[in-house]
């Protein structure tokens, strides 16, 4: 019976065993294939951070989007221009010669905010104002650096929307994925220089932009500016090289509302220089409200300081422009600069 017992209990327990070695080996085997992933995750979560902290943080205060320069200079070879604006980086623009000859002069226009030299509303006006006897040089308008952005927030100053375009160059991912890290950038940022370094960054590139047209023989350069861009172009007005400008125009302007405050200064500083603004019919008469105003208000204040250079005309769009109302703008633009002659 000993040995019955004995021979017997062995080949169940073999018969047992060997389902559950295959087990055992079925789940060492998952071990060790999902372990690497494991810890190839932790390790870019536990790097990810400091990395973040460190020199991408210093970095990212002055961080530009560049706008895709290089890639529309490779698509528009024939119309790409760098500019070199002094102690800065160069500055991609598109310049479109007149198609009806003679010129009637050169415009340079300043996109909206997060939009380049080829997209928006400033890439769709090149062609209608060109073949209404036009030049035309385009340019792109980085937004502004996500810490003084930040800045701008924290001072309780209201930040305009940018356009939907500008959404789309990837500055609300920037803003979602940087918003906890930027509190610390900040700290070590000083706002006024960065602010003061952007806008001088956007007034020399206009300033070098307006230069190559007049280098080119175009004895009348006018400048526009397109949304958040107005506030830069009538900060030039005072400039002590406006001189080569004989016009400016504010398309659908925002400003924000230090700008707002200085237009006065700004437009009655610029002599004899014509501004022209074009808005949208559907622009509330008044704004009172976080320092905004609309352009009645501005027509308004210009009046009681006896500026007569400023011309508004309401157009039927929307209010932030889209490429498709280019035709209609252009209208307006020629028609005005003409009457300037």
């Amino acid at each position: 019976m000993v040995i019955f017992r004995t021979q017997w209990v062995k080949p169940v327990s073999k018969w047992f065993e060997r389902p559950a070695m295959q087990l055992l080996s079925i789940l060492a085997i998952g071990v060790l294939v999902s372990a690497p992933t494991a810890l190839a995750q932790e390790a870019a979560e536990s790097q990810g951070e400091p990395a973040n902290a460190s020199g991408a943080e210093a970095r990212r205060a002055m961080i530009s989007t560049g706008l895709d320069a290089h890639a529309i200079a490779a698509k528009w070879p024939d119309a790409a221009v760098w500019l070199e604006p002094p102690d800065e980086d160069r500055v991609l623009a598109l310049f479109e010669p007149e198609i009806d000859t003679p010129a009637k002069g050169a415009l340079v226009i300043l996109g909206d905010e997060g939009q380049s030299a080829a997209s928006g509303l400033a890439g769709a006006l090149r062609q209608p104002m060109t073949r209404a006897g036009w030049a035309v040089l385009t340019l792109g308008l980085e937004p502004p650096p996500y810490a003084l952005q930040q800045a701008y927030q924290q001072r309780g100053v209201p930040v305009p929307e940018v356009s939907g375009e500008s959404a789309a160059n990837g500055n609300n991912e920037d803003a979602d994925n940087t918003g906890s890290v930027m509190i610390d950038v900040m700290d070590s940022v000083d706002v006024e220089e960065l602010e003061d370094q952007y806008r001088t960054r956007i007034q020399k590139a206009l300033s070098m932009a307006v230069k190559n047209l007049a280098d080119r023989g175009y004895e009348r350069v006018a400048v526009a500016g397109v949304g958040l861009a107005a506030g830069h172009v009538a900060r030039m007005a005072g400039a002590a090289d406006s001189g080569e400008v004989s016009a400016q125009i504010w398309i659908a302007p925002v400003f924000y509302p230090g700008d707002s405050a200085a237009l006065t200064e700004w437009v009655s500083g610029a002599g004899q220089i014509r501004v022209l603004e074009l808005h949208s019919s559907r622009v509330p008469e008044r704004m009172d409200w976080a320092g905004f105003t609309t352009p009645k208000q501005r027509e308004a204040a210009f009046r009681r300081e006896g500026i007569s250079t400023y011309t508004r005309q309401p157009v039927a769009m929307a209010e932030r422009p889209l490429p498709r109302n280019a035709p209609a703008l252009a209208n307006r633009l020629s028609a005005w600069l003409a009457s300037g002659q």
